[in-house]
């Protein structure tokens, strides 16, 4: 058994909702399970998943998908219909959907390491500045040049 699940709202996108879906979906038993993000008509995001398995964690999985969400997310509707065509192994989605979450995490990983080396050179640079200054105070109440 197959269905495909839109989830449609203004802020369905960036607020972890392939994953929380994923997540809950291995927790229920579904056997097939991939999701993308999509760009609705007007403007509105859209997540598209496709489940397959038995008809009870199917059941279940609509359910939860119908009634529950992300924190973040801002549902209008959710439309759940049959589906025909290929449903991916739950295991290969995970690791498709894991694998281009590090590659947008690339990009801002390496900027923090670049803002983290100009810290930490200006910190060594305050260091010494107020070391040199302690050591010129210390100098001037012992009498030394």
């Amino acid at each position: 058994m197959k269905r495909k699940i839109e989830i449609i709202g203004p802020k369905v996108h960036e607020v972890g909702y392939r994953y929380f879906l994923m997540n809950q979906a291995m927790l229920m038993g579904v056997n097939g399970f991939a999701a993308q993000n999509q760009l609705g008509k007007n403007g509105q995001q859209e997540v598209w998943v496709i489940i397959e398995g038995s008809k009870g964690p199917l059941d279940a999985f609509s359910t939860f998908a119908q009634t529950k969400r992300p924190d973040d997310a801002e549902v209008s509707d959710v439309i759940i219909k049959d589906f025909e065509g290929f449903v991916p192994r739950m295991v290969d989605f995970a690791l498709i959907l894991t694998a281009g979450q590090i590659v947008k995490a690339i990009p801002i990983i390496q900027e923090i390491k670049g803002h983290t080396a100009e810290t930490a050179e200006s910190l060594r640079e305050d260091r010494l500045v107020r070391m040199e200054r302690d050591i010129q105070a210390i100098k001037a109440r012992l009498g030394m040049p």
